[in-house]
């Protein structure tokens, strides 16, 4: 080995020896930072908590649309309809009451004149004309002679037939008693009691009537041509669907504030004897009403809280900035902020009023509570605080494991 190769060797190995001692210093550096990082993790954690407050607080834009949320929360609760009371048997009226006929006529007329310009279509097969079937009081469901003989045999209970027909119900009604009207038919539910069927589950039996001054049933017929000749009249005259709808919507309204009143919806399709007795027991649609209106106004008011909500968050997405806004889960953040502090002050609001209307001796003052509201309001004070401490979680332990991991300025988050 010659002179110069043994100054190379040194050389290298010198350089070899300060590349390991400079590795040395920097694990020393690195972990005196990391000590450092820990040493200081209590004002490194508050400040994570601190910039994620911030990056989640409301912009002037996001109180904008706060305050349009809490505003279509409040006009939702105060328009919701209020608690009615039950319709006393006294202010009934009887079925032929002058008040029904008037109305019936005044209907009729304004019918009239709105629709001048229809054309009248002669039938191929014999259906009613959309007049016949717009300007004849009468409907094919109330008919009730020849219901007893022959191979009818059926008993519709004289005045009480109408918790035996489709037609009369209130829901079902605006299917089978339009199709009955259109196709000249009545739908009726037998009764198991009565011999008239021999299963307890859901059956129903359709007849022609007589539409002329004989008002009769005519033979049977099967449910499906109630229905097939209800569209071949439809395809003839469209017209006659709205004459229909017009028709089915005055007699329901006629019966309803009658004495004998209108049956629960479904009941007769579900069990045909339970329904007459209730019906018989003068329990009606009405009194149905009274008895379900806070569950019905529950289910709407929580229903169009979650709409607003929905078109809220709708809206304040579209405003979202990938440039100023930081991360979309931050942003969710605020947007479920808007949403869970827009439902806290109109629900806080509906709490204020009523407890102040109980107070004062308002009796109606709970039941007019907006429950459905406030129990939206629950619901996303759990889901909304439990997603925006998930994503906090997320977003503190990001920036815990980044500033572990990372050799620069340890409060550079």
């Amino acid at each position: 080995m010659d002179k110069e190769e043994f100054k190379r060797r040194r050389a290298a190995i010198k350089e070899k020896s300060l590349g390991l001692w400079q590795d040395i210093d920097d694990h020393r550096n690195e972990e005196n930072r990391v000590i450092n990082v820990l040493h200081n993790a209590k004002p490194i954690l508050e400040k994570l908590d601190m910039t994620f407050e911030e990056r989640t607080s409301l912009s002037k834009v996001d109180v904008s649309i706060l305050m349009l949320a809490t505003a279509l929360q409040l006009v939702r609760i105060y328009l919701l309809p209020k608690f009615q009371e039950r319709y006393l048997d006294e202010n009934r009226i009887d079925n032929d009451d002058d008040i029904i006929k008037d109305m019936e006529k005044e209907e009729i007329e304004e019918y009239k004149k709105k629709h001048t310009k229809w054309e009248s279509k002669k039938s191929e097969k014999g259906y009613r004309s959309w007049q016949e079937i717009a300007f004849t009081i009468k409907v094919p469901y109330d008919a009730t002679k020849h219901s007893g003989k022959g191979f009818n045999n059926r008993n519709m209970h004289g005045g009480q037939h109408r918790v035996k027909t489709l037609g009369h119900d209130p829901v079902l009604g605006w299917i089978f008693g339009v199709a009955n009207i259109i196709s000249d038919t009545i739908t009726i539910c037998p009764e198991y009691q009565l011999g008239e069927k021999s299963i307890r589950i859901p059956y129903i039996e359709s007849y022609k009537v007589d539409m002329g001054s004989n008002f009769c049933w005519k033979e049977r017929t099967t449910n499906w041509n109630v229905f097939s000749n209800t569209f071949e009249s439809i395809a003839e005259d469209k017209h006659r669907l709205y004459a229909a709808l017009f028709s089915q919507g005055i007699h329901l309204a006629s019966d309803k504030y009658t004495k004998l009143g209108l049956p629960v919806p479904f009941i007769s399709l579900l069990d045909s004897d339970k329904a007459y007795d209730i019906y018989k027991d003068g329990y009606d649609y009405l009194d149905y009403l009274y008895d379900t209106q806070i569950l019905r106004r529950t289910i709407k008011s929580s229903a169009q809280s979650v709409m607003i909500n929905m078109i809220i968050g709708a809206i304040h997405k579209f405003f979202y900035n990938p440039n100023k806004d930081f991360d979309k889960e931050l942003y969710n953040v605020r947007t479920r902020k808007i949403i869970l502090y827009s439902n806290i002050i109109a629900t806080s609001s509906d709490v204020v009023q009523t407890t102040c209307r109980a107070y004062m001796g308002d009796e109606n003052a709970i039941k007019n509570f907006d429950l459905g509201g406030f129990l939206v309001t629950i619901y996303r004070l759990i889901t909304d605080t439990k997603y925006i401490l998930r994503i906090k979680e997320e977003f503190i332990y990001n920036e815990w494991d980044r500033i572990i991991e990372s050799k620069n300025n340890i409060y550079n988050i």
